[in-house]
Order: C-alpha cells, then sequence, then structure tokens
C-alpha cells in the first residue's frame, strides 16, 4: 500500500472513530436527559398524589404529560357514569416560539381552556368509542383539541383496578396525547403509567368521599338513640320510675358505662375523619402542662379506683409553659393515661412523668412516614411521659400502634376498645407541634413519650 492510500485509510478511521465518539456522545447526553426527565416527572407525581381534589391531580397529569413526556398537547376527560358522559377536565399545551418541539422538561406549558359540552358515552364519537372498548391504549389519528389540527394521538384509558386482577376495573377517565410525530414507545409507557395514577387518584377520591358519608350518617344514627338511651337510664338511676334495689342498679350503671364507650368510638370516629380531611382547626397558646396533667388524673380517678391501679405524678417543678391546645393535649393524655388504666391489669401502677430534657434525650421528632410525621424539635423540650407495668407490646406490633383500628396481640380479647385512641393522639400531638413515640417489653410494662418544643424568647416576641 503506497503512502496516499495508506494515509487515506487513516483518515477514514478517524473519521469513523469520531463519528462513533459523536454517536456515543449523543446517545449519553439524551440518557441523561432521560434520566433527568424521568426524576422530574417522578417528583412532580410524587407532589400531585398528596392532594384530594381529583380534577386538580388529572391537570396535574396533563401538564406534566406535555412538559416531561413530550407531547405538544394533552388533554383529560374524565368519566360520569351518572350521567353517561365524558366531560372535559383538562387541556395541557407547550408553548413553542418556534417550529421545534422544545426537549422534555424545557417546555413551557400553558392550561386552556376545556370544552364545556360533554361527550355522550356512546357510538358516533371516536372518545366516547375508544372508553367503551376493550383496548387500553390506542395509537391513532385525530384532531387535536387544541390546534384544530390533524395529527398522530395516543389514546389512554384510566381504569381502577379491579382487585383481583381477572377482569378490568371502573372507567375513569381517557386521556389524549397528540404530537407533530408518532410517539414513541417510551413515550406511551410513560403516559400508561400517568393513567394509572390518575385513576388511583380517582378511586382515592371516591372512597374518601363515600368513608366520609358514612362516617356521618353513622355517627348521627348512634348518637341520636344513645342520647335517649342515656336520658331513660338516668332517670332510672334517679328512682323517678320508682325504687330500685342494688342488682338493678348494678345493671344500670353498666348500661351508662356501655353509653359512654359507644359515645367515646363515635366521637373518636368524627375526630378522626376531621383528623385525615385536614378539617380540625387547632388554635394553639400558653399552656399549663401540670394543670392538663391534674385534670387527666382528676378525671380517671374513679375509673383508676375501680380497677384496683395506682396513678403517680412525677413532674418536675416550674415547668415552662408550652405553645399547645390545653383540650386537645388533655384529649392526647387521656387516650394515654387511659389506654394504660385500661389494659395494666389489676394492682397495677401508671406513672406519668414530666421534665425538660435537652433535644438529644427527647423522643425522636422526625419518624420514616404515617400520623406520627412532626417538624423537628429544635433546642430543649418538654417530655410527658406515661408508663405502665402491664403486658406490655408485642416486639411485632410495635410498627402498627398507630395505625387505625389496629388492637396488639398481648391485649387482644381482654378489654373493649375501637383501636382509635392511639391513632387520633398521634396525629393530634403531630398538630400540636409535637413528635409521639413508644417504647415496650412484653411482660414489664409500656412507656409513651410526648415531646414539645419550649418556646424560646424571639418566639415570645412574634
Amino acid at each position: 500500500m503506497n503512502e496516499s492510500a495508506r494515509r487515506t485509510t487513516d483518515a477514514s478511521a478517524s473519521a469513523s472513530d469520531a463519528d462513533r465518539l459523536r454517536d456515543l456522545r449523543e446517545r449519553l447526553e439524551q440518557a441523561q436527559a432521560g434520566e433527568r426527565c424521568a426524576q422530574a416527572l417522578l417528583e412532580a407525581m410524587a407532589s400531585l398524589m398528596g392532594s384530594g381534589d381529583t380534577n386538580e391531580v388529572l391537570a396535574g397529569i396533563a401538564e406534566n404529560a406535555a412538559r416531561h413526556v413530550g407531547f405538544r398537547s394533552v388533554a383529560i376527560y374524565r368519566a360520569d357514569h351518572e350521567a353517561g358522559t365524558l366531560s372535559h377536565v383538562a387541556l395541557a399545551v407547550i408553548e413553542s416560539e418556534d417550529a421545534h418541539q422544545p426537549l422534555p422538561g424545557m417546555a413551557r406549558v400553558r392550561m386552556m381552556d376545556v370544552e364545556p359540552e360533554p361527550i355522550p358515552l356512546g357510538p358516533g364519537h371516536m372518545l366516547a368509542e375508544f372508553a367503551l372498548g376493550d383496548e387500553p391504549y390506542r395509537v391513532t389519528s385525530m384532531t387535536d383539541v387544541a390546534t384544530g389540527e390533524e395529527c398522530p394521538c395516543v389514546l389512554v384509558e384510566m381504569r381502577c383496578g379491579s382487585g383481583d386482577g381477572s377482569r378490568r376495573g371502573a372507567l375513569v377517565g381517557v386521556i389524549a396525547a397528540c404530537s407533530p410525530e408518532p410517539a414513541s414507545a417510551r413515550q406511551v409507557n410513560l403516559l400508561r403509567a400517568l393513567s394509572a395514577l390518575g385513576a388511583a387518584a380517582a378511586e382515592a377520591a371516591r372512597v374518601e368521599l363515600f368513608r366520609t358519608q358514612l362516617v356521618s350518617a353513622v355517627s348521627h344514627e348512634l348518637r341520636t338513640p344513645l342520647a335517649a338511651i342515656r336520658a331513660y337510664n338516668e332517670l332510672l338511676l334517679d328512682g323517678d320510675a320508682g325504687p330500685i334495689n342494688d342488682e338493678q342498679q348494678l345493671f344500670l350503671q353498666r348500661i351508662e358505662t356501655t353509653c359512654l364507650h359507644l359515645d367515646r368510638v363515635v366521637e373518636d370516629m368524627l375526630d378522626l375523619s376531621r383528623l385525615r380531611s385536614g378539617e380540625l382547626v387547632i388554635r394553639k397558646g400558653p399552656t399549663d402542662v401540670v394543670a392538663v396533667i391534674e385534670h387527666i388524673f382528676d378525671t380517671l380517678a374513679p375509673e383508676a379506683a375501680r380497677r384496683n391501679v395506682t396513678l403517680i405524678e412525677e413532674i418536675d417543678d416550674e415547668l415552662p409553659m408550652i405553645s399547645s391546645n390545653p383540650d386537645r393535649l388533655a384529649q392526647v393524655l387521656f387516650n394515654l393515661v387511659g389506654n394504660a388504666v385500661k389494659y395494666v391489669g389489676d394492682g397495677g401502677h401508671v406513672v406519668v412523668r414530666a421534665q425538660v430534657r435537652d433535644l438529644d434525650a427527647c423522643p425522636p421528632s422526625e419518624p420514616a412516614e404515617g400520623p406520627r410525621a412532626a417538624p423537628p424539635i429544635e433546642g430543649d423540650c418538654l417530655v410527658i411521659e406515661v408508663s405502665d407495668d402491664g403486658p406490655g407490646i408485642a416486639r411485632e406490633d410495635m410498627t402498627r400502634i398507630f395505625d387505625e383500628f389496629y388492637r396488639g396481640r398481648l391485649t387482644e380479647g381482654t378489654t373493649k376498645g375501637s383501636g382509635l385512641g392511639l391513632s387520633i393522639a398521634a396525629r393530634l400531638t403531630r398538630l400540636l407541634g409535637g413528635a409521639i413515640d413508644a417504647t415496650s417489653t412484653p411482660g414489664e410494662g409500656s412507656t409513651f413519650s410526648l415531646a414539645f418544643p419550649i418556646p424560646t424568647e424571639s418566639d415570645a416576641c412574634r
């Protein structure tokens, strides 16, 4: 091979290497851009799923499908099965200053007004026929509602899960996403994943509405007869219907106790419903913890005496005031101390301690998740502990004791209870700005700890 041919071959090889390097660099940049896009999409959807407004979630899905997945316009239609229609609830459109589609994640998105007229769920309209069909998604061509142009489009069903996987769940709605170019497999898969989130949000909202209505109806239906039963029972106990003997008085007192228990369950259900929906407003102010504890002791002393349980106070002198709500703090302590009295057993002891501790000795203020989650406490804190020498809590139950309606194995069947007290106590503690924690040794007892920040001079000046 002569020198000229060798130089030509070397130049070709160099050009080929440069092309491969350029191609590799482009693919790496695309992969990195895709990773950033996926992360941004995940973070956006995670924040959206905390909303209780289904239409807000669906609008967010439309916006993020346009911004991060790369569709020019995304329209979402929600099914109204009572009216037999599809209602247009969201329309997101990419704003582009030139003819080129902007990169995912870099697009400016505008939410546009939606079509006011619903689409009948029946033959004659592409979206309605697709919604009633058996295709989970369809790649087709249709008129873009944002531009009026015919273009490639992806239709995706939103359906609630059926539970057993044997059939499709109920139709929630349809997503229609359009672009100048046919969608890639990746775009279709991301759109289907977003549709599942939309369906989940709609199902969660439906279940929450049903739960709220059920709690309201049950509470109303229970309260009215309970009030009547207690009124007649008090008349009998007072002897208004004639003299009663000791055995009859005992039976009537048990009726009164049962009515009080049912009334407490009703109140717990209403409180939990308000806590979960964010309807419970707590006004905080300077609170004397010692006065609250003494009130709890006065309230529970008769019950403790009846069960032969000793109540013990261990309260440091000159405890500072905290910013709280005395009524709601009393509710938390009533649940904790009341539970201890109820479960400790005959001859047991319940100790309530209150003291100031430095931050390192305070209960943890940031549990991983759940109703105990609270803002971190800074500086010294006031700690209230409720300890007993009862049966304790099984190790496998510790992660669930603050769950709604959950009752531990070691106390199951021994006493009556709704399983709501600790969940309500945890949620109220968080709203009061505190943290709650529990420790237990089976067979030796349990300790529940509350920690509240102590206001500083700067807090007092606000």
